[in-house]
C-alpha cells in the first residue's frame, strides 16, 4: 500500500509529503526525482526536470516521465509526490491507482497564485497571460483528478497541513477496513460466496483458542437452514454439509481463523439465463447493477438468502459459547399470512414445518402458505425473537448501542423490512406513566423496553419482532424493466421458497448471537466480573 499525493502547482504536494512521511517515519518520493535520476543514470548528466523537459521536449519528457510512473507503482509503503498532469493520463492513473490511496490537495486558487508569485521562477511567467494559464491548468487539473482520489484535503491555510494530511489518510484507512461483509468487532465473521458458485462459507475469528468446536454442532443449525426440508420450503435439495478448513485442532479452536465452507451442490441456473437482462421486482437485481455496474443473475448471486449459511455456521458457535454462559436464544414465527399465533409453547416450534410455538395457529400458518403457492405467489410474516440470561451491562453507548447492533445484524438480512423491541410501535401510543418498567425488590416489574434501556443490556429478556417480506420470486406475471430501461413482462420459473419465514429463523438465532457474544467479550475487556 503507498499513499500517493498530488495537486495543482503551489498546493504543496512535495512540503507536506515530506513532512508527513517523516511523522509516520516512511520512506518520501517524487516522481520529479525519479525522472531526474533515471536522466542522470542514463546521460551522466544532473539536471531538475524542468530542464530535462526543456532539453528533450515534452514529448521525450513524458516518456521518462511514463517509466518514472512504472518505478513509484513498484514502490510500498511510502508517500509518492505526484505531478497533477501525471494523473491526466490514463495508463499512469491506471498504474498508480492499484495498491494505493490518492490524496487529491485542494486551495482556493487566489491563494496558489499568491503562492506562485511569491515563489518566482516559474514557466507559467513565461506565458502571455500567465495568471490565466495558471488557473486554467489547475481547474483542468482538479477536474480530471477528483472523481477517482480517495481523500480530497483543503490546503488554503497553513495551519498544519501535514498533520491534516496524517488525520485525513488514517480516518480513510479506518473506514477501509471496515468490510461490509464483515460483522462484529472482537468476535469477527466474514461471509463469501454465491448463491450458484461452488460453495458459499464463513471465516470467524477472535475466538480464544482451547474451546471445544465439533463440525457436528454447526450441521444442527445448518440443518434447521438449509432447503429442501419440508412443503412449505423450497425443493432445491442442498445438503449443506460443512467443512472446517482451518483454525482447529484435536476438536479445539487455536486462537486463529476458523475457516468454514458449504459446497453448492443442487444449483440449477437455466431457468436464470432466460431472464439475465430483466430486473425482477423486489430483488436486488436493479440496485445491484446501478452501484457496481455488473451483476451475477444467477440466483441473485451474492444478495440471494444463501449467503446466510455462512452466517449460521458462525452462529451456531456463538449460539452454544452462550448457551455455556446461561443465555438461551430462541425465535419462532408469531404471524404469516394475516394468521397470529396465540399461545406461546417453546416445545411446538421444532415440531411443524412453520416454526410456530402455537401447534393450532402452524397449521393454519401451513395452509396459508400452501394456498399462496398454489396461486403463484408467497407470503411473508413476522418473527419474535427471545433472549434470556443476559447479563445486564452488554452494549455500548452510544454508536454501539446492543439495541442498535442486533438491529444492524438483524437489518442485515435481506428479507427484514421492521423491526421493535418490547412493545416497540405501541410505545408511540402510550404515556410515560404506562411505558416506564418500574423497579421494586431489586428487580423490574415489567419489561416494556425489550431488555434494553439506554443502548444496554437490563439483564431481563431481550425481547424483538422482526417484519419478514414475502419472497419476492413469484411466478405470477409482473412488469419489470431490461437493463436497458425497456418495459418488459416478467414470470419467474425455478425453485423458491413460498414463505421465507420458517427458514430465516435459525438466521435471526444466529445473527442475535454473534452480536451478544461480541458485546460480551468488549465488555469482559472493561469488567471482568460481567
Amino acid at each position: 500500500m503507498k499513499i500517493i499525493i498530488t495537486g495543482p502547482k503551489c498546493s504543496g504536494k512535495s512540503t507536506i509529503g515530506a513532512e508527513a512521511a517523516k511523522r509516520l517515519e516512511i520512506p518520501f518520493y517524487e516522481t520529479d526525482g525519479i525522472i531526474e535520476e533515471l536522466y542522470s543514470r542514463e546521460h551522466n548528466d544532473k539536471l531538475n526536470f524542468y530542464e530535462i523537459c526543456e532539453k528533450l521536449g515534452e514529448a521525450a519528457f513524458r516518456e521518462y516521465e511514463k517509466r518514472a510512473v512504472k518505478e513509484a507503482a513498484e514502490l510500498d509503503w511510502c508517500i509518492i509526490s505526484v505531478g497533477g498532469s501525471t494523473l491526466m493520463d490514463s495508463d499512469s492513473r491506471r498504474l498508480l491507482r492499484d495498491d494505493s490511496v490518492i490524496v487529491l490537495l485542494k486551495a482556493d486558487l487566489d491563494i496558489l497564485w499568491e503562492r506562485l508569485k511569491n515563489r518566482g521562477s516559474s514557466i507559467y511567467f513565461s506565458r502571455p497571460s500567465p495568471e490565466d494559464y495558471f488557473r486554467d491548468v489547475a481547474n483542468k487539473k482538479i477536474e480530471a483528478i477528483e472523481p477517482f482520489a480517495d481523500v480530497t484535503i483543503d490546503v488554503s491555510d497553513d495551519k498544519d497541513n501535514p498533520g491534516k494530511f496524517i488525520s485525513a489518510v488514517t480516518d480513510y484507512f479506518a473506514v477501509l477496513s471496515k468490510s461490509p461483509n464483515t460483522q462484529g468487532q472482537v468476535i469477527r465473521s466474514t461471509t463469501f460466496g454465491e448463491s450458484h458458485g461452488d460453495a458459499v462459507g464463513v471465516v470467524l475469528d477472535g475466538l480464544k483458542p482451547g474451546i471445544e468446536f465439533s463440525a457436528e454442532d454447526i450441521q444442527s443449525e445448518l440443518d434447521r437452514r438449509r432447503p429442501g426440508q419440508s412443503s412449505v420450503s423450497t425443493p432445491r435439495s442442498e445438503k449443506d454439509k460443512v467443512r472446517i478448513l482451518s483454525g482447529v485442532f484435536e476438536g479445539k479452536t487455536t486462537g486463529t481463523p476458523i475457516a468454514m465452507i458449504i459446497e453448492n451442490k443442487d444449483q440449477d441456473s437455466t431457468k436464470y439465463d432466460i431472464i439475465k437482462h430483466l430486473f425482477r421486482p423486489g430483488h436486488a437485481d436493479f440496485t445491484f447493477w446501478k452501484k457496481y455496474g455488473i451483476r451475477d443473475h444467477k440466483g441473485g448471486g451474492r444478495s440471494s438468502g444463501r449467503e446466510t449459511a455462512g452466517r449460521v455456521a458462525s452462529g451456531a458457535t456463538a449460539k452454544k459459547i452462550l448457551s455455556e454462559r446461561g443465555v438461551k436464544i430462541t425465535a419462532s414465527s408469531a404471524e404469516i399470512g394475516g394468521v397470529k399465533s396465540s399461545s406461546y409453547n417453546e416445545n411446538d416450534i421444532e415440531a411443524n414445518p412453520v416454526r410456530c410455538a402455537d401447534k393450532d395457529a402452524a397449521e393454519k400458518m401451513q395452509q396459508a402458505i400452501m394456498d399462496a403457492l398454489k396461486n403463484g405467489d408467497s407470503l411473508g410474516g413476522i418473527v419474535e425473537l427471545r433472549i434470556s440470561g443476559a447479563p445486564a451491562g452488554l452494549g455500548d453507548p452510544v454508536f454501539g448501542k446492543l439495541d442498535a447492533r442486533l438491529a444492524g445484524a438483524l437489518f442485515s438480512l435481506g428479507a427484514v423490512k421492521g423491526l421493535e423491541f418490547g412493545d416497540g410501535f405501541e410505545a408511540a401510543r402510550s404515556l410515560g406513566s404506562e411505558f416506564n418498567d418500574q423497579m421494586k425488590d431489586n428487580d423490574f416489574q415489567t419489561n416494556h423496553a425489550g431488555g434494553v434501556l439506554g443502548g444496554i443490556s437490563t439483564g431481563q429478556d431481550i425481547l424483538i419482532r422482526l417484519a419478514v417480506k414475502p419472497t419476492p420470486s413469484i411466478s405470477r406475471q409482473q412488469e419489470t424493466v431490461d437493463i436497458e430501461g425497456r418495459s418488459e413482462k416478467i414470470k419467474i420459473e425455478g425453485r423458491h421458497d413460498p414463505c421465507i419465514v420458517p427458514r430465516i429463523i435459525p438466521v435471526v438465532e444466529s445473527m442475535a448471537a454473534l452480536v451478544l457474544l461480541d458485546c460480551w467479550e468488549i465488555q469482559q475487556r472493561l469488567r471482568s466480573d460481567i
